[in-house]
């Protein structure tokens, strides 16, 4: 007898049997830590218990991110990786019947009365968006895809298949129990700012409420994880992996009083939320984030017009623009770093009710930025502007200008006037100061009384040849 060869035998049969596929299921998760960008972009770190592992063994990861970015994927702690690999191949009616071309499967017609379908087995040969061709009894037919009268009976579930996405990987092997860890990038995960600004009376302060909306379309259920929330704008590769989304969302709102504290990572703002959080796939959550009580703020505004030196009878009507100024120090009751978002300002009306006059984008402030936020048009302030006056002269015109200002509020206001020049320009004359003077632009500001009209005069001399 060959021992050699018995002995062979024993040891490959050996193996075999050791060899074995182990699964490891959110149940087997110890931690759990989800960082949201702003740019379609999430890092999910893991870990999870795994026991002994031999080098042929399997281990298959489910409830992972159906969006994640393989290329990204990293295992630590489960000895030397030797192979990985994301299984996205999930049952559906399409990947059904791809995976059915070239085999038999059951065409069933309805006949309309109970238990009398039309059954009959054929062989299955191509599939497009609209037909279904199948062989019968050696005759090609085409078959409507969506049919009231036709559907299809697959006689098993391929086994390339899968319920939901996993992760597999085998490994040189490693002894004893341990966490293994695992981090991705995944697409599907995003978060956003949004303010809530609340003007008091004299609109010169302003409470701000800075909430983050966090949106969860990966797949899966984010279970009391430690969430942070990075800041600012990250370069990303391109991306040619699936980034479909879960269409439902569902709204849930926690509101708790908080102001985090964020941390400075990289050229980048981090927040981490102090509490865990479980976070549901299609949910939307909003958490604050932020929130200061009294920040000074300036209320004004603003008007601009152009002058040329062209002949112009037009007369132009319109509202000054509405705008917020603040500067983000201590000084001004501020001083944190913003994270870009959405602004919706409210205001007090004459019974101490909010409401809402006006929204703006936010952009990115680091400390010590001054902001500026447009909430819209003036209702109670309108501008007729028309052209006085033209004069051509050697080298250009004079132009005059009139503005007339009407101010129809029950309080004092500012507009803040500017005025751009297509030439070289000098001012002849202006009805009030003017305050600054650069390039081709000049400004004033102009004070208006409760229930007032302004006329505004300017001459200028534009000058076309040198």
């Amino acid at each position: 007898m060959n021992y050699l060869y018995l002995s062979a035998l024993a040891t490959i049969l050996a193996t075999s049997v050791q060899a074995q596929q182990i699964t490891l299921s959110e149940s087997d998760q110890t931690q759990l830590s989800v960082t949201f960008y702003s740019q379609n972009l999430g890092l999910i770190q893991e870990s999870r218990t795994l026991g002994p592992l031999s080098n042929t063994d399997t281990v298959v990861v489910t409830d992972i991110s159906q969006q994640m970015d393989p290329r990204s994927l990293q295992i630590q702690n489960a000895g030397v990786i030797t192979a990985q690999s994301f299984n996205k191949s999930v049952i559906s009616y399409q990947s059904l019947m791809n995976s059915y071309i070239g085999k038999q499967i059951i065409l069933v017609k309805a006949s309309g009365a109970a238990g009398d379908d039309i059954r009959q087995s054929v062989t299955l040969l191509n599939v497009s968006d609209k037909t279904v061709i199948v062989e019968l009894n050696n005759a090609i037919e085409s078959i409507p895809l969506h049919s009231d009268q036709w559907r299809f009976i697959f006689p098993k579930k391929p086994d390339n298949l899968l319920l939901k996405p996993s992760l597999t990987f085998q490994s040189e092997g490693k002894t004893g129990s341990s966490n293994i860890q695992l981090s991705y990038l995944s697409s599907g995960i995003e978060w956003q700012m949004d303010y809530v600004l609340a003007l008091n009376k004299n609109s010169d302060q302003l409470q701000l409420k800075g909430l983050a909306s966090l949106f969860n379309n990966t797949g899966i259920t984010f279970r009391n994880a430690n969430i942070k929330l990075l800041a600012g704008s990250i370069s990303q590769p391109a991306k040619n992996f699936s980034q479909e989304a879960d269409s439902s969302v569902r709204m849930m709102v926690q509101t708790d009083k908080l102001s985090v504290a964020p941390q400075t990572t990289g050229d980048l703002q981090l927040y981490k939320l102090p509490n865990k959080t479980t976070l549901y796939s299609g949910q939307q959550t909003q958490v604050p984030l932020l929130q200061a009580d009294a920040v000074k703020v300036i209320a004004s505004y603003r008007y601009q017009f152009h002058v040329t030196p062209y002949l112009d009878n037009n007369l132009f009507k319109s509202n000054p623009s509405s705008y917020l100024t603040f500067t983000n120090n201590s000084a001004s009751g501020l001083g944190k770093p913003l994270p870009a978002g959405q602004a919706r300002v409210f205001s007090p009306d004459q019974s101490g009710g909010l409401q809402f006059v006006g929204a703006s984008f936010l952009p990115q402030s680091a400390v010590n930025e001054k902001i500026e936020l447009q909430t819209g048009k003036a209702f109670d302030m309108s501008i007729s502007q028309k052209q006085t006056s033209h004069k051509k002269t050697f080298n250009g015109a004079v132009i005059g200008i009139q503005l007339n200002i009407n101010n129809s509020a029950a309080d004092n206001k500012t507009l803040d006037l500017s005025s751009s020049f297509s030439h070289a320009w000098e001012i002849i004359s202006s009805t009030f100061p003017t305050i600054a003077k650069r390039g081709a632009a000049a400004n004033w500001s102009i004070k208006l009384p409760a229930n007032s009209a302004t006329i505004f005069n300017l001459v200028v001399r534009l000058k076309t040849k040198n």
